[in-house]
């Protein structure tokens, strides 16, 4: 080949199976470079495909190697490795870990005739080796006896083993139906069959687009119902090995008894490997754990469970125990969580939970932590009577020198301190938060979210009487109507500004500067019918408030209600074109003489008592306040404001509606949690 022509070579390399040294304590790559001559236009003239292998040897493997860390290292360190295959790696390296040394089984083999306990792999290691070819072998295997189906299962798991089998594999659905089977029905027979058909779809769920196999043989609950059995059986086997232990403590020299005991503890060391390496029970997995039960614990039904379990104690130790400034984002995550249920957080405030948890989020300046403790606060009940002693800690944080998504998390946490003993007004003026709560409110001034936090504190805090006074003096409603201007596509601003004119309407002072010297009521007549349901209750319950204290508002309060729902109904008949069948429909009369030609607004009984309209009396439909449901595990109001129902700590009647949950509300905030698949 001459020089110029070097341009036209293209070679290629391509990961193929990992495996274990059969004798060393190495990992054996194999990896295929393919070389290829292209032509002038670039199509391949001239090809050669040759299979090779790297050994990693891994010296330094012991006893006490921390097998995650390692294999992190193995992983970055041999690009002939694909960063999917770390826990592959680490289950490889496990085995290596775990595994006898070849010469001193050879030595025990000499001077013994009894046969050795089978190695962890031992269903797995088999000297043949696996064709995509003979899959139909594999699976006549898997109908046979025991045996049979842990050696057909243990071909199928060399192929499962290469990723580039797993879309052929997963096309074989007698295949993938036979493998669910037998793992279903024989996995009490033999823990190495077990063993190898779990692994097999461990391979799949490696991949996220294979996770539907998963799911559709429902592996994961099968999966939960083998680690209870396990556990049982560990529970037994101790049982028995500590009985046998009393009896011998009890009388050391009865030689039967002794030899009973040992035979039966090697019989236990046997079990407890193979059981090992079926259940991956080590503490390098406790991370894998933890993610499992941080996707449990995103489902609003199960999170209550935790409460039931030693989870939450163990949670708070390791919580507390974490040496580094910021606690492992797996860790938190699940934490963030379970503090969304109120008898999770009750456990989790036990002692001095609140406090240790208080001072570290204050100390390191940890969002995330502080993300936790947030969601603590919104519970009612003894947890948020615990805050009274931090709110000037949280307080302190409110400025432009702290980062900003501590910041939000400070303001959510305060903002969700609704207690009776809370002198908002004094924290106001002691920590100079009006100023900087006003400043925050300038279109474009900070970030969406830290803004709406800020709102929402408008909102907690004007429920105080002297708060709303000092808040309407300082000129903040104009500056949230101008807000409401500028983010009135978003539901969520528009939902708590609102709010936050609810609560002032409470009060004379701020109720005379909203309805006298300002557009918030003609703005609040614009959203009555906007389209999402909960502006449009919060809208119309600020109304019937604004309505009952100004009677020239009331006037056009209702003529709105009545044109609007007056123009829906005559939409609804102009749109049918009446042929001579329907004339007579609605009668000869004509439809006017039925409002007697009298003023609709002396007309109360016309009013309809739907959609947060009054009802003739003027109160509240009482169906505003009758859906509960579940959320996080605990139940709750429909209605976005029914949580707070009934007379709070500020004097407000009964039937009051509470504060409307945000968007942020009771539920996780994504872009900050660890999505296990996608590491």
């Amino acid at each position: 080949m001459q020089g110029e022509d070097v341009r036209y070579l293209k070679r290629k390399v391509k990961g193929g199976n990992i495996d274990v040294h059969p004798s060393e304590k190495a990992l054996v790559v194999h990896y295929e470079v393919e070389a290829m001559i292209l032509g002038e236009m670039g199509d391949p003239v001239l090809g050669e495909r040759k299979e090779c292998q790297k050994i990693i040897r891994l010296k330094s493997l012991n006893a006490n190697t921390d097998i995650a860390s390692l294999a992190r290292k193995v992983v970055e360190e041999c690009k002939l490795i694909h960063p999917s295959k770390l826990p592959e790696v680490e289950q490889l390296l496990y085995y290596l870990q775990n595994r006898r040394d070849a010469s001193a089984g050879k030595e025990k083999k000499e001077k013994s005739s009894k046969p050795k306990d089978p190695s962890p792999f031992e269903g797995m290691e088999i000297d043949e080796v696996a064709n995509i070819n003979d899959m139909d072998e594999y699976i006549e295997l898997l109908y046979e006896d025991i045996p049979d189906k842990v050696r057909g299962s243990a071909l199928v798991l060399q192929l499962a083993r290469n990723p580039d089998n797993l879309e052929e594999l997963l096309i074989n659905e007698a295949a993938l139906g036979a493998l669910a089977r037998v793992l279903r029905e024989d996995w009490k027979q033999s823990v190495e069959l077990a063993t190898n058909i779990i692994y097999i779809f461990f391979c799949f769920s490696s991949f996220s687009q294979f996770h539907g196999i998963i799911t559709h043989y429902k592996i994961g609950a099968l999966c939960m119902n083998i680690i209870d059995h396990e556990l049982k059986r560990h529970e037994l086997w101790q049982e028995e090995l500590s009985k046998k232990k009393k009896a011998v403590d009890e009388d050391p020299e009865n030689q039967t008894l002794k030899k009973d005991y040992e035979k039966t503890y090697k019989k236990y060391q046997g079990l407890v490997v193979k059981q090992e390496q079926l259940l991956r029970a080590n503490e390098g997995y406790k991370q894998i754990a933890m993610c499992i039960l941080y996707h449990i614990s995103m489902d609003d039904r199960f999170k209550s469970m935790f409460a039931y379990t030693d989870c939450i104690p163990q949670l708070m130790k390791m919580l507390f125990a974490c040496p580094d400034e910021r606690v492992d984002l797996e860790l938190i995550s699940f934490c963030i969580n379970l503090a969304a249920n109120k008898r999770n957080v009750q456990l989790i405030c036990e002692g001095n939970g609140l406090k240790t948890l208080m001072k570290r989020a204050l100390k390191f300046k940890d969002p995330l932590l502080m993300k936790m403790i947030r969601n603590i606060s919104q519970h009612d009940g003894p947890t948020k009577s615990l805050f009274i002693d931090y709110v000037g800690d949280l307080a302190a944080q409110i400025s432009n020198d702290e980062e900003e998504e501590f910041v939000i998390e400070c303001l959510g946490t305060l903002a969700n301190l609704t207690l009776p003993d809370l002198d908002w007004e004094l924290v106001l003026k002691e920590y100079k938060l009006v100023p900087y709560l006003k400043d925050k409110l300038k279109p474009g001034s900070a970030e969406d979210d830290l803004v709406l936090e800020v709102v929402i504190m408008i909102g907690t805090v004007s429920m105080d009487d002297s708060c709303a006074a000092l808040l309407a003096k300082s000129g903040i409603i104009p500056a949230l109507i101008e807000l409401l201007n500028a983010q009135q596509e978003d539901d969520e601003f528009v939902c708590q500004i609102i709010y936050v004119f609810y609560q002032m309407v409470f009060h004379q002072a701020t109720r005379d500067v909203i309805i006298k010297e300002t557009q918030a009521p003609a703005y609040l007549i614009d959203l009555m019918h906007d389209k999402n349901a909960e502006i449009r209750k919060v809208c119309d319950n600020t109304l019937d408030i604004i309505a009952e204290y100004d009677e020239e508002w009331a006037k056009k309060i209702q003529s709105e209600k009545f044109r609007w729902h007056n123009s829906q109904w005559l939409e609804m008949v102009e749109s049918r074109q009446m042929d001579d069948s329907e004339q007579y429909l609605y009668g000869d009369d004509r439809i006017e003489p039925y409002i007697h030609e009298g003023d609709i607004l002396e007309r109360p009984d016309l009013y309809y008592n739907a959609d947060g309209l009054i009802a003739p009396d003027g109160s509240v439909s009482p169906d505003f306040f009758s859906d509960y449901h579940l959320q996080n595990g605990d139940l709750i109001g429909q209605h976005p404001f029914s949580s707070s129902v009934g007379v709070d700590g500020f004097g407000q009647p009964p039937g009051v509606p509470g504060r409307p949950v945000t968007a942020y509300g009771y539920r996780q905030d994504e872009p900050y949690y660890y999505s296990y698949g996608a590491r």
